[in-house]
């Protein structure tokens, strides 16, 4: 009886332990993001352009996994490649919306973010720069803050949302030419 009664109190205070590790790095720890990927693509940035400054088209190269977020539904408000073109979604594990704050034509696409909130707490951009041998770099940045003494989730989220705009990308620079026209 003794012995199980000194494993349960070791037990309780290896998970005392725990929570007080995360309480405290999550103190000391930044609770903000900073997410960035980069592709290469044969698509010059005339192709790209219209793939990434209108919402309408991000179905083509962004993935969505319906068994982690659930079924998504979404929202696409104002006119493409122009400020306040906005996209925003809901689903059973996420919501949020994306807003262009500016857009210059075939160089990239900045916005503001609310991401698992409803007021903006992100801002990022989707740049293309043409590369020597005509090729063209998209590069993707986010960075945002999540609320106070959220220190591993914010590393956690740099982690995870930088593999996945990489992923995005991928997809992105795999479409052919012929992909890049019309809706």
């Amino acid at each position: 009886m003794k012995l199980i009664r000194r494993l349960l109190m070791l037990g309780c205070s290896v998970v005392a332990m725990l929570i007080l590790v995360i309480l405290v790095s999550g103190i000391f720890l930044p609770s903000q993001w900073d997410a960035k990927a980069t592709a290469t693509s044969s698509l010059s940035p005339q192709e790209l352009w219209p793939l990434i400054s209108d919402f309408h088209r991000w179905n083509e190269w962004i993935g969505w996994d319906d068994e982690i977020y659930g079924v998504r539904s979404i929202k696409i408000e104002g006119e493409a490649a122009t400020t306040g073109h906005n996209y925003s979604w809901s689903s059973q594990g996420s919501n949020g919306s994306l807003t262009i704050t500016r857009a210059e034509q075939n160089v990239g696409i900045w916005y503001s973010g609310a991401i698992e909130s409803d007021s903006p707490n992100a801002e990022g951009s989707i740049t293309i720069e043409v590369l020597s041998d005509g090729s063209s770099k998209i590069i993707w940045s986010d960075k945002g803050d999540l609320p106070p003494l959220t220190g591993l989730l914010a590393m956690w989220l740099n982690s995870s949302l930088g593999a996945k705009f990489a992923e995005d990308l991928h997809r992105l620079s795999q479409l052919e030419p012929s992909d890049s026209g019309g809706r």
